[in-house]
This record gives C-alpha cells, structure tokens and sequence, in this order.
C-alpha cells in the first residue's frame, strides 16, 4: 500500500505513485487514492508510472484503479507505466489480458525509458508447469550405486 500521508514523488516529468506489501479489496484503498492525487495533481500532459515492486501479492482489485489511470493518462495525451517483478502480479496482467497494457518494468528509471522487463528473463506459469512436468519423478532417478565384492 502507499505510504500514508505520502504525496506522489515528483520524477522529472512524471508522477510516482508507489505501493507496497498486500493489495487486495481490503488494501487498495490506498492505492486508489494515491491513484486520484496523482492524477489531479497537475494538467495537462500525465506521465504515471506506478512501484509495485514493493508488492509481496496482489489480486485483481488493482485491476480497476490501473485502468482507470490508463484511460485517464492517455485521454490527456500521457501514459501509465507499472513497475513489477513479481509473477502474482504478472499473472494477474497476463489471465486477465492486461499483459500486453501494464508490461512489466524493472525500476522507475526503466520505465521512465520506456524499456520493459527482459521478457526472457521471465519465466510465465505455463513454462514452470511444463518445466515441472517434464521433470522425472524422484523415483525415476538413476542412483550411482557402488558395486560390492561378494567374492
């Protein structure tokens, strides 16, 4: 959750709006708000890059505030960037659709660039379940055993 009482920090241009531990329908107030001051802070052009980095687990109660802040960013000629490294919140993006709007950014700075995530270096759930299949079992095993004498 944002920091209470904390204003979105001022980066260059841009507004940033952070948020940290769990956000769900009982924890995204905070988010929300920080959401609305970011967006009524200043006119014109909004630049908006939001820290979930911080964010341990979230649902899709953010889902709602995020695109909100989407239509609103690009309705004034700005965008929305979201920070992000967790896979609840990738998961939450990429079963929802959203994957290809809130990609994900390593930092403020990259963001900020314009540079996403190293795809790459993001394994999706379907390649850990996969990867997970093809594994053998425990049982399946080859053991090195060592030969005895019985002579």
């Amino acid at each position: 959750m944002p920091t209470q009482d904390e204003a979105p920090a001022l980066f260059e241009e841009c507004r940033i709006v952070r948020a940290h531990g769990e956000l769900d329908t009982r924890t995204v107030a905070p988010l929300v708000r920080a959401l609305a001051e970011a967006r009524a802070a200043r006119p014109g052009r909004l630049l908006l890059i939001v820290d979930l980095s911080e964010v341990t687990f979230t649902d899709c109660s953010i889902l709602t505030p995020l695109c909100e802040a989407w239509s609103h960013c690009r309705a004034r000629g700005g965008w929305i960037r979201i920070v992000y490294d967790t896979h609840t919140t990738d998961l939450v993006f990429r079963h929802t659709g959203l994957l290809d709007r809130f990609p994900a950014y390593a930092n403020a700075q990259d963001a900020w660039e314009g540079r996403t995530a190293d795809a790459a270096l993001r394994l999706t759930a379907s390649a850990l379940l996969a990867a997970e299949a093809h594994r053998p079992a425990e049982d399946d095993v080859p053991r090195r055993t060592t030969r005895q004498d019985t002579s």
